[in-house]
C-alpha cells in the first residue's frame, strides 16, 4: 500500500501522514526495491488511531504517550486519566466564552435589527443615551453626552462600570425632569471649557456640590471597583487628565471624586 493509498484510508492527506513521520507518531515503513514506502494494515490502524484521537481533541503532543499506554498499566492509566480531564476542563471553559460570546452576538443582532445603537453598555442605558443625544437642547450639551457615552462604554469594557451605577445613571435620564436638569448641569460643565480656574471657581464649586448631593442621594459609588484615590486615579489605566484635558472641568471631577472616597458633604475647594 503506497502513502496516497494510506491517506485515503484515513481520510487524511500523504502530507499529513509525512508530519505524523516527522512528529514520530507513525513509524517509517520499509521501502520496497523500487524505493517507496510499503504500508501495511497494521499502518492503517495506527494512522485512524492518531486521526481519531486528533479530531475529539487530544493534542498531537500526547498522542503517543495515549497510543503507548498498555491496557494493564494501572499507573499509565492514572496519567492518562489526569490528561484527559485536563482537556475536558480545558474544553469546558472554551464552551463558557464560546457560549459568552455567542449570547453578545446575538445581542448585536437583535440591536442592529431593532434599530438601537451597538454599544457595549447595557441595552436600557444606550438606548436612553441615544434618547438624550437626539433631544440635547444644544451642541454643547450634545457633545459632553457623546463624551459620557464614550467613557461609560470604555468603563463597561473593562468591567470597572458597576451595575448600581449604570442603574443609576438610567434612571437619571429616564425621568423628564431629572434629564432636563441633568442637561442643565452638561451646559453649566460644558461653559468651563477654557476657563482658567480662577476665573470658574465659582462655578466649579457650585457644580460640585450639586453633583455631590445628587451622588449621594442615590449613592450609586458604594461598589468599591468605582472607587477613586486622592491622586485623582479613575479607576482605568487610563489618567484623568486624558479622559478629561480641561483644567476647570477636571477639578469638578477631582473634587466629586476626593469627597466619595472621604464621603465628606459639603465638597470643599481644592488645597
Amino acid at each position: 500500500m503506497q502513502i496516497g493509498q494510506l491517506a485515503t484510508a484515513a481520510d487524511t492527506t500523504p502530507r499529513t501522514v509525512r508530519h505524523y513521520h516527522r512528529l514520530g507518531l507513525l513509524a517509517e515503513p520499509q521501502r520496497r526495491g523500487n524505493g517507496y514506502r510499503e504500508y501495511t494494515m497494521n499502518d492503517v490502524v495506527r494512522l485512524m488511531r492518531i486521526r481519531w484521537l486528533a479530531t475529539n481533541g487530544v493534542p498531537l503532543g500526547s498522542v503517543a504517550a495515549v497510543l503507548a499506554r498498555d491496557a494493564s498499566d494501572i499507573e499509565g492509566a492514572d496519567d492518562t486519566i489526569a490528561d484527559l480531564r485536563a482537556l475536558v476542563a480545558a474544553l469546558e471553559a472554551e464552551r463558557a466564552k464560546l457560549t459568552q460570546r455567542l449570547i453578545k452576538l446575538s445581542s448585536m443582532v437583535d440591536d442592529v435589527e431593532s434599530g438601537r445603537p451597538l454599544s457595549a453598555l447595557p441595552p436600557k442605558v444606550a438606548g436612553l443615551l441615544a434618547g438624550a443625544l437626539e433631544s440635547a437642547p444644544t451642541s454643547e450639551v450634545r457633545t459632553a453626552l457623546e463624551r459620557e457615552r464614550d467613557l461609560l462604554e470604555v468603563l463597561a469594557i473593562s468591567g470597572k462600570a458597576p451595575q448600581e451605577f449604570l442603574s443609576f445613571y438610567a434612571a437619571s435620564i429616564a425621568d423628564d425632569e431629572q434629564r432636563s436638569r441633568y442637561a442643565e448641569l452638561l451646559s453649566e460643565w460644558s461653559s468651563l471649557e477654557g476657563k482658567s480656574l480662577d476665573s470658574a471657581e465659582p462655578v466649579i464649586e457650585r457644580l460640585s456640590r450639586t453633583l455631590m448631593a445628587w451622588f449621594e442621594a442615590a449613592d450609586p459609588f458604594s461598589s468599591s471597583e468605582f472607587d477613586t484615590t486622592q491622586s485623582g486615579e479613575t479607576g482605568m489605566p487610563i489618567p484623568l487628565d486624558a479622559i478629561i484635558p480641561d483644567p476647570a472641568q477636571r477639578e469638578v471631577v477631582s473634587r466629586v471624586q476626593r469627597a466619595l472616597v472621604s464621603k465628606s458633604s459639603p465638597v470643599k475647594g481644592a488645597s
